[in-house]
């Protein structure tokens, strides 16, 4: 390895490393997920916000970095860090969730990364709608998507190649008001493990949209058919007796247990159950908990004001009586009619899992 890649490579270990709320599942590309157990309020700290790659970090210079905005569009750009300070900004509160977070409960075991239920976070995003720089380059009557490409790159063996991250929108989506080109996070600038200088937020969806590090936006007028657009982050449903591809968009619902954490001893008495829950379609209406496995279902305590794009803290008071084994359970209900499934949609890349989590404890 040359010393550059291994400088390089040092740095993107150390910035998956410098917090202990984070567990690291890879250390290149760097990947860890947040433990849920330390997740305080419905903020994530920044240095606390799990991190997903598929490359190594890119670092970029804000002085040089330029967002070019090509493709079927009347007057191409190229945007300056301080050009884009000058726009029109917007603040949104969103979680993220990694497509593949809760991999690691399907079975078989699919390939990808093994997370387990820790793949999200929260944070304050604040930026330029795309739809505003898209306005000012003057797209043509024809555009039906818009590509969004991240400096990072690397050799991918499924296609023998080096090529970057990048992924489309529908257009409908590129236009929406609260697609940002988000530069702050939490107040502060994106750190480069998160994205610096500008990142995409896609409220509502899987975090494969949110691609980091952006330097070219594509508006186009035929699909996309990129690796990580047709190879990658697609379920396969049957269609006329066929399988056919359909890119992951909007988080589905999902309530995860933060406290207790599994596999611990509790006494006999009071304790409090804690979790989240969030889903991509609507702000979150019930959640409901079970301390027998399923068999009864009780109504959760929202302790956080349910939002469009950010998920709710839920709290479920329980009185353990009974000495021995327990499982415990929590289901989340949207506001669109959206639940959660008692078994996940098996899928060889395992994607999407948003089946009820089952917390084991003991109780003495």
């Amino acid at each position: 390895m040359q010393r550059n890649e291994f400088e390089r490579l040092q740095v993107d270990i150390a910035s998956t490393l410098v917090h202990p709320r984070l567990v690291v599942v890879s250390t290149s590309p760097p990947n860890a997920e947040t433990r849920l157990a330390h997740h305080r309020g419905v903020i994530t700290p920044n240095e606390a916000f799990y991190v997903r790659s598929h490359f190594p970090t890119s670092h970029i210079d804000r002085s040089t970095w330029r967002l070019d905005v090509e493709g079927d569009v009347e007057r191409p750009l190229s945007l300056t860090f301080e050009d884009l300070l000058a726009l029109p900004t917007r603040t949104l509160l969103v979680t993220l969730e990694c497509a593949g977070n809760g991999r690691s409960a399907m079975r078989p075991q699919p390939v990808g990364e093994p997370w387990g239920y820790g793949a999200v976070s929260s944070a304050e995003w604040t930026g330029v709608p795309l739809r505003t720089v898209l306005a000012a380059a003057g797209l043509a009557p024809s555009v039906s998507n818009v590509v969004i490409e991240g400096a990072d790159r690397g050799y991918v063996p499924d296609t023998s190649q080096t090529i970057p991250y990048a992924r489309s929108l529908p257009l409908s989506q590129a236009l929406h008001p609260d697609t940002l080109l988000a530069y702050g996070m939490n107040g502060e600038e994106l750190a480069p493990v998160h994205g610096f200088p500008v990142r995409l937020i896609v409220p509502g969806w899987y975090g494969m949209a949110a691609v980091k590090w952006v330097m070219r936006i594509r508006a186009r007028s035929h699909p996309f058919t990129g690796f990580y657009q047709v190879e990658r982050y697609t379920m396969t449903p049957q269609v006329d007796g066929q399988s056919a591809g359909v890119p992951l968009s909007l988080i589905r619902t999902r309530s995860v247990i933060s406290e207790p954490v599994a596999d611990t001893t509790l006494p006999c008495g009071e304790h409090r159950v804690r979790g989240f829950a969030w889903s991509g379609a609507a702000p979150i209406a019930q959640v409901e908990v079970s301390i027998d496995g399923g068999t009864v279902w009780e109504t959760a305590e929202l302790t956080s004001r349910p939002e469009p794009y950010l998920w709710a803290h839920w709290e479920y008071q329980w009185r353990a009586e009974v000495r021995g084994p327990a499982e415990l359970l929590s289901r989340a209900f949207d506001a669109a009619g959206n639940g959660q499934p008692a078994e996940p949609e098996w899928n060889r890349l395992g994607y999407a899992n948003n089946a009820i989590q089952t917390v084991h404890v003991l109780v003495t």
